[in-house]
């Protein structure tokens, strides 16, 4: 933005474009050709900020930038957690989009495979990284509105049988509290899927085991999942503690 000299302000033109179905309605030509039409047409304007959204574009239509790093003292806190559990294996369950009357099973076949695999390697250190709600009955997801009896009788059925580590029971996010900031406001920040999330991506990156949900049990396809998913395929290259880059539990 710095690279702009913008006066936003009251009397700055703006003018929203919405690339959807008014790229798509025309259909002579391929897409590709309606839409640098569409685009080309509504570029033309004297408007000072644009604001553009879209619903056909599935990819980036920009060069990607090298991601700005995350605050030193989150990744410091994830190593030292990492040093502690190592090591471990690292489960993302995002419940959300699961099949409701299939949150037990799921959990039972986690379960078993977990077990499985721990017998196996020898690794006992679990940490689970989920959107069910873990601090006052408030899932992480804000649209995650529908929790019922069996999430919570599958995740008593996955506590009941490993200790399982989070966020909140390692409690390494606490040092938090001792920032400046008003508690209503970092409440609601933990409450979320900021920080929080930052650092659960980061201890499942680093993760010996990096397990995710079945299609029916979860969010199949996830940028967050994808997104570890490159990173531990980076990260393999050179740390031969990373066993695998992603495997899922069977329904």
């Amino acid at each position: 933005m710095d690279q702009f000299d913008l006066k936003l302000n009251n009397s700055a033109i703006f003018k929203q474009i919405s690339i959807g179905r008014n790229a798509r309605d025309s259909r002579k030509g391929n897409k590709d050709d309606r839409l640098k039409q569409f685009l080309a047409t509504e570029l033309e304007s004297n408007a000072e900020v644009m604001l553009i959204t879209h619903d056909v574009i599935r990819g980036p239509i920009f060069e990607r930038l090298t991601p700005i790093p995350y605050a030193s003292h989150i990744t410091k806190t994830v190593s030292k957690l990492v040093e502690k559990l190592k090591p471990y294996i690292a489960i993302h369950w995002r419940m959300e989009q699961g099949q409701v009357d299939l949150m037990p099973r799921c959990s039972e076949n986690l379960v078993a495979y977990l077990k499985n695999l721990s017998l196996k390697t020898g690794i006992t250190n679990i940490y689970l990284a989920t959107d069910y709600p873990l601090v006052k009955h408030k899932a992480q997801s804000h649209t995650f509105d529908n929790i019922g009896i069996k999430h919570h009788t599958a995740m008593k059925i996955l506590n009941s049988s490993f200790n399982v580590n989070t966020w909140v029971s390692t409690r390494m996010l606490n040092y938090l509290h001792s920032y400046p900031v008003k508690r209503d406001l970092l409440q609601e920040e933990l409450g979320g899927s900021g920080i929080q999330g930052i650092f659960d991506k980061l201890v499942l990156t680093n993760a010996d085991y990096f397990i995710a949900g079945p299609k029916k049990c979860c969010r199949f396809k996830s940028t967050y999942t994808y997104t570890i998913m490159e990173a531990r395929e980076e990260l393999s290259k050179n740390n031969e503690t990373i066993k695998n880059i992603i495997d899922r539990w069977q329904l």
